[in-house]
């Protein structure tokens, strides 16, 4: 009798070997499985997606709307606040990495203990026109300085602005970088233009401050969620004497020469901002069913707020709020392109933060700021690298606490480049999302040892990872000996800041 067959063994024989399953997916480091890592930052993903999915709750709009609400009371305090400005919300906090300030003291915030969400708002307090004689631009140092003539559009903006001048530019204009421009000259009236001019882009982050409707009580009002005991009036009557005028007159001649002109310092400019943020949250009183502001503090240069949900399930959101300077135009040697196409878009501009630094440029000088052209960027990565980039941030997290760590948005820059490297089926892969999270670890890894970190759109210029990376580097090395546990423990994190957390070794009130 002819016996059964399995492929050309006899049946009684020993099984055929199992196909060989490719070595990637066995991490060679850690010994980890590549599959297991890959669910891990799936579930992640499902975990975060309370406070980072497309339609966000009602405590999170009611918290947007409660931080809008706060920035009127500020214009109603001190004019020179605009009555109307384009702000634009970034979904994760500065110690998230959301923006570039280098290496800065960002607080002893913790995602867990201390908060659930975290969120960065952007506050235009000036517009200029980059290739005015007021921006002085050094791409070279990525710093930028904005001078103050006497006059601006027929009012007086130094007696406007004198608490928050600063010193004429270090060494002088000679070897500071102009802006790109595609106006004619003689288009160019004013190189200073009233925050109100901006046109908002159709996209969903950016959110317009608006005046409150003229009887001030319909349920659009911006003062729904939040009341000022000291200023009944509504915000509509106050314009304010530094704008108002803007329109009617052009720019006079100097009448001293540039190298002489103050600057409007950062420093200061961000001092202002939490002083008056400070005094009308003290002003403040609860209002039912509102979000409750129990923090406020100011870290280098942007102020950060905790905010307490009604809930149920009560949450704590961190709002980073730091007040920029918009500019018209695209910086000359910027990348005009990535892999997802061009980046200075019709009409182009970029921002100028105040930076972390502490050395004399960087206390005098705003930092380059591409939140804009970032915000379009994330929207063209493949959707598991961003889970992965995710999944590296939540083990990043811990690990640069309290520090002056720049880790972080070196890690978000390390996702640009990824893109521009990597083949794009290869990133569109959800089975790839673990490898690529160790891989970003890993490249992190090697940028703290070289000390720097190529600017991704500023080509020639370099990231600094920041000072005594080793303490980093061997947090680093412990967690990739281990990823899984890691990643366990993020996901576990992320359960408990989806059922809402407390406070905890923070303090309250504005300080």
């Amino acid at each position: 009798m002819a016996s059964a067959v399995w492929g050309s063994a006899p049946w009684w024989g020993p099984p055929p070997p199992a196909p060989a399953r490719p070595l990637t997916d066995i991490d060679f480091c850690s010994g980890a499985q590549l599959q297991e890592l890959t669910q891990l930052i799936q579930e992640l993903g499902v975990q975060e997606s309370w406070s980072d999915g497309p339609n966000p709750g009602p405590d999170l709009l009611r918290a947007k709307n409660f931080v809008f609400s706060l920035l009127g009371l500020v214009h109603r305090r001190d004019p020179r606040f605009p009555p109307q400005a384009e702000l634009l919300l970034l979904r994760g906090g500065i110690r998230e990495g959301s923006l570039d300030l280098g290496p800065a003291p960002l607080g002893p915030y913790a995602r867990g203990p201390h908060y659930d969400a975290g969120f960065t708002l952007l506050v235009p307090v000036f517009s200029v026109d980059g290739t005015g004689q007021e921006l002085q631009l050094d791409v070279e140092s990525c710093y930028a300085w904005l001078c103050l003539p006497e006059l601006m559009h027929g009012i007086s903006v130094r007696e406007a602005w004198q608490d928050c001048l600063g010193p004429p530019v270090p060494g002088g204009p000679d070897s500071i970088h102009r802006t790109e421009s595609e106006e004619s000259p003689k288009d160019q009236q004013s190189s200073v233009h009233p925050p109100h001019s901006y046109v908002t882009e159709p996209e969903p982050l950016v959110s317009s401050l608006e005046k409150s409707p003229s009887n001030g009580s319909g349920p659009e009002s911006p003062l729904q969620d939040v009341t000022d005991r000291g200023f009944p009036a509504p915000l509509k009557k106050m314009n304010g004497d530094v704008t108002k005028a803007a329109v009617d007159s052009s720019v006079p001649q100097p009448s001293e020469a540039l190298e002489a002109w103050p600057t409007l310092c950062p420093a200061k400019v961000a001092a202002w901002f939490f002083s008056m943020l400070a005094e009308v949250a003290e002003s403040l009183y609860p209002v039912p069913g509102a979000p409750r502001l129990v923090h406020a503090a100011r870290h280098a240069g942007f102020t950060t707020i905790l905010l307490a949900t009604p809930g149920p399930p009560r949450h704590l959101l961190l709002f980073d709020l730091i007040p920029v300077v918009s500019v018209s135009g695209w910086p000359e040697r910027a990348r005009s392109h990535s892999w997802a196409g061009p980046l200075a878009s019709e009409p182009s501009s970029f921002y100028l933060v105040p930076s972390g630094s502490i050395d004399r440029r960087g206390a005098s000088g705003w930092q380059l700021c591409f939140a804009r052209q970032e915000l379009a960027l994330k929207g063209r990565i493949p959707a598991p690298l961003l889970q992965a980039h995710a999944a590296a941030q939540a083990l990043l997290r811990p690990l640069v606490a309290g520090t002056r760590a720049a880790a972080p948005y070196l890690l978000r820059t390390l996702l640009y480049w990824a893109c521009e490297r990597l083949p794009a089926l290869y990133l569109a892969r959800p089975e790839n999302a673990g490898a690529c999270c160790l891989g970003l670890l890993d490249e992190l890894s090697r940028v703290l040892e070289a000390g720097t970190l190529p600017h991704y759109f500023l080509s020639g210029q370099k990231l600094c990872a920041g000072d005594s990376p080793a303490a980093l580097l061997l947090a680093l090395a412990r967690l990739r000996g281990d990823p899984v546990r890691a990643l366990c423990a993020a996901v576990e994190e992320a359960k408990a800041a989806r059922k809402g957390g407390g406070l905890a070794g923070v303090g309250g009130g504005a300080h």
